[in-house]
């Protein structure tokens, strides 16, 4: 058992093997990432025959302020219990109390606005304003959940977030899909087997907080994890702001149609997006615990490569494959997504860049460039899309994401000494990389 027991320890010291682990860690992440999506798709079709267009319109309109809130009013804790446990300056305890507080502070809040905002958005429908005041109860638990999924990220447990997503998305369909044959599915109940289904997953959560506590160096006081996790909420709010302000101000600005083609459009060009929120936390993971910008900056020419791919991919079969899944009606879909696939590119860089700007040091730089970029996209969308609708909002996002990736390696740059060629191009160290990791894996499959 003991010699066993070195070979595995040797197996995982060599860095080809550190290499395959990570490189796993991102395929079944992003494979996990994709989940949801997939489900989406596949039960779209059954919500919509099952609920009819009044009915799944309720549940959207119950169901998307939620969701909202649940990345609004984060308030950075997630990603500052991350940085401070990876370097292990935080002891578990007291990141698991900062949790718990957190976690009322931020779904009170949360609970507060969305209750006084629920007339405005309910039109004062007195039945679908105490049906939304209830799911309002879910707040607390799932925005302390997503800090407890940044205690594991700290302490590089990937394993159980994969489990997690993957637990979530695949009881969400199942539960919907048995309602529906049932014939008992109403909108109301859709939302809260959504609810219910994410935070039954998130139960593989808290099987990892007793697993393998990370060793602590020192303990960091209270009110620097509340500044960085200020530092990073901004830096959420812009993003948001950046993401979805485009469909918020379409409503106002073009026909609901030009809506309904951009919005296709959007959920098909962020499908190459399931392989960069895995490259982002793993590379902010391990940045934070070892202070080596260069790990930030081989993701992010990884992560390019990966993404490139996909989106070149997807350029080419989508006149094909577009009007096959949609029909002919969405046709003028196909120029926006092939537009917004650019746009993509610019935002994987961002995203991975941007978490090497929080372990710089940068974190209210990086917020700084997600606000501008918000600004920047509001007042080019005035310009731009009551004249050229669902394209002219298409070549906003990709300019803006272009704009925003520059600067954050301008800024990661200058910070770190990196040069763009070195954040950007791949280079033969990575092939080898790569090369090593796949036969690590390789290696592993067979003993």
């Amino acid at each position: 058992m003991g010699r066993y027991h070195s070979k595995a320890s040797s197996f995982m010291s060599h860095p080809s093997h550190r290499a395959a682990s990570r490189l796993r860690t991102v395929a079944f992440s992003s494979l996990a990432n994709l989940a949801l999506p997939l489900t989406t798709i596949i039960t779209g079709p059954l919500l919509a025959r099952t609920l009819g267009p009044e009915g799944r319109g309720l549940m959207a309109a119950l169901y998307a302020p939620l969701a909202f809130a649940n990345l609004m009013f984060t308030l950075g804790l997630p990603d500052a219990l991350t940085y401070f446990l990876a370097r292990g300056s935080l002891p578990t305890q007291k990141a698991l109390r900062i949790v718990i507080a957190g976690g009322l502070l931020c779904g009170s809040l949360a609970c507060v606005t969305l209750w006084l905002s629920a007339p405005r958005l309910y039109q004062n429908q007195t039945q679908q304003i105490n049906s939304f005041g209830w799911l309002l109860l879910s707040l607390p638990v799932t925005l302390a959940l997503s800090s407890v999924r940044g205690i594991l990220q700290g302490r590089q447990q990937f394993g159980l977030i994969i489990k997690e997503r993957l637990a979530g998305a695949l009881l969400r369909l199942l539960v919907l899909a048995v309602m529906a044959a049932m014939k008992v599915l109403t909108p109301l109940d859709a939302v809260w087997v959504a609810v219910g289904s994410q935070i039954m997953g998130s139960l593989y959560l808290l099987k990892g907080l007793g697993q393998h506590p990370a060793a602590n160096l020192s303990d960091t006081r209270t009110w620097l994890v509340a500044r960085y996790a200020g530092a990073a909420a901004l830096g959420t709010v812009g993003s948001l702001l950046v993401i979805r302000l485009d469909q918020v101000l379409m409503v106002f600005l073009t026909s609901q149609a030009e809506l309904a083609y951009y919005a296709v459009a959007v959920s098909m060009a962020e499908l190459p997006l399931t392989v960069v929120g895995a490259s982002r936390d793993l590379a902010f993971s391990l940045t934070a615990e070892r202070g080596d910008p260069q790990i930030v900056a081989r993701f992010c020419r990884l992560t390019l490569l990966a993404s490139g791919l996909m989106c070149l991919l997807g350029a080419v079969a989508t006149p094909f494959a577009f009007p096959l899944l949609f029909g002919k009606l969405f046709s003028p879909a196909v120029p926006m997504m092939e537009i917004l696939l650019a746009g993509t590119l610019g935002r994987a860089v961002t995203t991975v860049i941007g978490a090497g700007l929080m372990t710089v040091g940068h974190s209210w730089v990086r917020s700084a460039i997600q606000i501008g970029g918000a600004l920047f996209t509001a007042a080019l969308l005035f310009v731009l899309v009551p004249r050229w609708g669902g394209i002219g909002s298409s070549w906003v996002t990709s300019l803006t994401f272009a704009v925003m990736a520059f600067a954050s390696i301008l800024v990661y740059a200058k910070a770190t000494g990196l040069t763009f060629s070195q954040c950007l191009v791949p280079t033969a160290s990575d092939a080898n990389y790569i090369r090593s990791a796949v036969k690590a894996n390789w290696e592993r499959s067979i003993q």
